[in-house]
């Protein structure tokens, strides 16, 4: 299970919960995120082979890959890079394109503020962030990887690299099932994103969530997980 911008590995936490009744769950932290070393580089193919490296590690000869947003991204290109590795994906609320429009400038502000602040509390973090028109809903999730008074992850690498990051290349077409999960008010993955989608991946099937934004499997968990449940176990 792979999370996404700014996350780590608790996020999906309520669908791998669910999972673990029936399936070994491998939650984890990207590069740059989390518990996870820090690195200048982070195209979605060296963190596929980040994960490639950690099946080696854990000696997972095939495994089935959730990824959320960015993670997404990553698993998607995890199947393209290592097509045997792979038995089957769930994209939630991605598209393989590349975004015109950058939505994170806020947040890098935000987060780049309270470094510079020297604060130590959350409390006194959210106040600053409040600042930049960020929902109150996100700022306790960036918050989650605020410890000490200091990031968990890397921010100067993630700006860095934010044009790889939303960002995609085509690479070559992947035949093995994969379920994308669409929020029902995200524009994520739109209908102009549809050929791209099969074109990648023809055996795509796609799933929409009502009344659910980007943040689909905290807006509506229990038809997320239904949905990812039928994919796996069908």
């Amino acid at each position: 299970m792979i999370h996404g911008l700014f996350g780590n590995l608790s996020n999906l936490g309520i669908i791998a919960e669910s999972l673990a009744q029936y399936c070994c769950v491998v939650q984890v932290d990207l590069r740059n995120h989390g518990r996870s070393p820090h690195a200048k580089s982070m195209t979605y193919s060296v963190m596929a082979r980040d994960i490639l490296g950690l099946l080696d590690q854990l000696l997972i000869k095939k495994c089935i890959v959730v990824g959320y947003s960015m993670g997404g991204k990553v698993a998607m290109r995890l199947c393209t890079l290592a097509a045997e590795r792979v038995s089957k994906v769930v994209v939630i609320d991605i598209a393989p394109v590349k975004y015109s429009i950058y939505k994170h400038d806020n947040i890098f502000d935000a987060i780049e503020c309270v470094s510079i602040s020297g604060v130590k509390n959350r409390d006194e973090a959210a106040y600053l962030m409040q600042r930049y028109c960020i929902d109150q809903t996100l700022i306790l999730f960036l918050l989650k990887s605020f410890r000490q008074g200091s990031w968990m992850f890397n921010i100067a690498s993630i700006r860095d690299n934010y044009k790889h990051i939303s960002g995609w290349n085509t690479y070559q077409t992947w035949w093995g099932p994969v379920l994308f999960i669409r929020g029902s008010l995200s524009s994520y993955i739109d209908n102009c994103y549809l050929h791209d989608i099969y074109h990648q991946f023809p055996q795509a099937r796609i799933h929409m969530i009502s009344n659910a934004s980007h943040w689909v499997h905290w807006d509506n968990p229990l038809d997320v997980l239904s949905a990812i449940n039928e994919f796996i176990i069908h």
